[in-house]
């Protein structure tokens, strides 16, 4: 019987359904289908008397619970022929919401418009869920894209900003020897980059050690501020000393 106003309109998941019908399908479900097979196809408690109430006003299943003829043929269906077979269930099942809206081309909005006179009122967004995920099966429907943040590039050069908030902080020492700040003034004596030279900074006095965890970190971000303070590439020409004399 096709969803219509004056009656309550199915509500289920679409994934409850169609796990149904791909079980049917591939294993077959008992000739009586009541609310110990959905609980036994994994079926949740709480879903089981809406997803009964969805396959029966879909016609997947009689008034007793027996597979219909239409889920019948949607079992048989070759491969290729199971979305077709699909849409010609749904166009039929949905037939009045059809004339209102084209899942083809509409989008959320004008579906969940089209819906509004359907009851029990206060499921209308779970009807529209439904509709929508049937008919996306189907291949009729587009899938819908979820909006995504770009994604930073992996070899992207991070800011010095970013560099500095990387660098290993201080932690206190336990059995290891004190770190110590810039034992031997670099940067000011040899002219390295702030930054580079901040970093060396934070090195073990000659002859003391580090756990493994804090040496793998001050290499990882000296890779980092390495390849800031001298980007790769070729260096420019120098000029010949032996012709400028």
């Amino acid at each position: 019987m096709p969803v219509t106003t004056d009656q309550p309109a199915p509500y289920a998941p679409a994934s409850a359904v169609l796990d149904l019908i791909d079980r049917h399908r591939s294993r077959g479900l008992p000739p009586v289908i009541d609310a110990d097979v959905l609980a036994r196809a994994g079926v949740s408690d709480s879903l089981i008397p809406r997803t009964l109430q969805s396959m029966k006003v879909l016609d997947l299943l009689t008034e007793d619970g027996r597979p219909s003829e239409v889920f019948e043929g949607i079992r048989l269906a070759p491969t290729h022929e199971y979305e077709q077979r699909l849409a010609q269930w749904l166009n039929a099942a949905y037939a009045d919401a059809l004339t209102y809206v084209d899942p083809a081309t509409d989008d959320e909005v004008a579906i969940r418009d089209a819906f509004r006179k359907y009851i029990p009122t206060g499921q209308q967004g779970r009807m529209v869920t439904l509709f929508m995920g049937l008919f996306t099966a189907a291949g009729v429907m587009p899938q819908r894209q979820k909006s995504q943040v770009p994604a930073k590039p992996k070899n992207a050069t991070p800011r010095l900003g970013a560099i500095k908030a990387r660098a290993p902080s201080p932690t206190p020492p336990t059995k290891n020897p004190p770190m110590v700040t810039n034992p031997s003034g670099v940067g000011q004596a040899s002219g390295l980059p702030a930054a580079l030279a901040g970093l060396l900074a934070t090195l073990p006095p000659e002859g003391g050690s580090w756990p493994q965890e804090r040496r793998d970190k001050f290499l990882n971000t000296f890779a980092v501020v390495l390849d800031y303070t001298y980007p790769v590439g070729n260096p420019p020409a120098e000029k010949d000393t032996a012709d400028s004399q």
